[in-house]
């Protein structure tokens, strides 16, 4: 599947955003920071999640859904083999470490990832089971319409998203009471919180146009698309007023808090969403070249599991800093550039050698270029 640079240059923005609050948190400066960090916490991994909801509509509706179910099996290397193959290398490399290797605590801790899975890359655990509750959910869509029938491909579009729509919704609701229950396999609570913006990708991507096309006018359609700077720009500033006057890092302890928190998080991710890939698809009209947001986004998968192992090397939590003075920036702005710089380093390496490649990052790649230019 070809490209989009757009969709890169949103995943680089959101890989460096995390980088940016991975630099905040684990030198613990968010200690004193009640704004910055809470807005990148709020979207970082939205975001991601809307990306993946996108992307995984554009196989569907390239291929078709038979297809994109042939998929999972692909999908499952893409994101299980790195998150298996990286706890059994930090498992191994702790325990050789500290002398306490045995295939009893190999299973134990194998076990108490699968109930808590932010004891690892808990991202690529959730992304795995969301994409398999999209695919079924579109695969029963496409059972339930067998035909045209009256009023053409939009119409029944509308049928079939109004029915992909309640088969996520059930699954949704199943996540919720199960981790209402107590029962934490695969960490439910991680899909409560993140699923609805991987559906909202996916519906908006997959079915968004022909849901218009049905229900309003082409006149309207072009008011709409002419006011969407506007909409954005309010969205993206309610999100920085409720990051100002609220405290969206507060555990969530009732309906309330999360319904606060969920907003936020919506108008802060599709606010960016949309500014950067509108400047991105700008930017592609003037040049052919990829800008630099969509070359990083080339990499996140290798990014994220690799670069906040070297957050810490510098020891500035040792340092009794503020996030806002100039030591704080300083500091902060070294660490981003010496972390980027050793994570680049890493992925030049590991890229050449493909079984490393495959166990780490989950694809078989050609080496790192700087061009960028990889299938999707």
């Amino acid at each position: 599947m070809q490209r989009d640079n757009a969709i890169d240059s949103v995943k680089g923005f959101a890989i460096l955003i995390v980088m940016l609050g991975h630099c905040i948190v684990l030198n613990g400066l968010h200690v004193t920071d009640k704004v910055l960090y809470d807005m990148i916490e709020s979207v970082q991994m939205p975001l991601f999640m809307l990306v993946s909801g996108v992307l995984a509509s554009m196989g569907v509706k390239t291929t078709g859904s038979g297809s994109g179910m042939k998929k999972l099996g692909t999908r499952a290397v893409s994101y299980l083999v790195p998150f298996f193959s990286w706890f059994v290398l930090v498992h191994v490399y702790v325990h050789v470490k500290a002398g306490t290797l045995s295939p009893a605590m190999f299973w134990k801790e194998l076990k108490d990832l699968l109930f808590q899975t932010d004891r690892g890359l808990w991202f690529l655990m959730t992304l795995f089971v969301a994409t398999v509750c999209v695919m079924i959910a579109q695969m029963l869509a496409d059972k339930a319409i067998f035909k045209e029938g009256a009023g053409g491909r939009e119409k029944k579009q509308c049928l079939k998203a109004v029915i992909f729509a309640f088969f996520s919704a059930v699954m949704y609701v199943l996540f919720f009471v199960q981790s209402r229950l107590g029962n934490t396999f695969l960490s439910p609570s991680l899909m409560v919180e993140y699923f609805p913006f991987y559906l909202l990708g996916y519906l908006a991507n997959g079915y968004g146009t022909d849901i218009l096309a049905v229900t309003i006018s082409e006149r309207m359609r072009r008011k709409l698309e002419n006011m969407v700077p506007l909409f954005t720009a309010l969205m993206f500033t309610g999100f920085v007023l409720m990051a100002l006057c609220l405290d969206l890092s507060a555990p969530v302890q009732g309906v309330t808090t999360f319904a606060v928190q969920m907003t936020a998080s919506f108008l802060g991710t599709v606010s960016c969403y949309i500014g950067v890939s509108r400047i991105a698809r700008e930017h592609q009209k003037k040049t052919e070249k990829r800008d630099f947001l969509s070359f990083v986004g080339v990499y996140t998968l290798e990014i994220y599991v690799l670069h906040f192992r070297f957050a810490r090397l510098l020891g500035i939590s040792e340092k009794g800093l503020q996030l806002y003075s100039f030591e704080g920036i300083f500091w902060v702005v070294l660490t981003f550039a010496l972390m980027s710089i050793l994570t680049a380093v890493c992925i030049m390496i590991l890229l050449r050698i493909p079984v490393v490649s495959l166990l780490l990052f989950g694809k078989r790649h050609r080496p790192f270029s700087c061009r960028g230019d990889r299938s999707a």
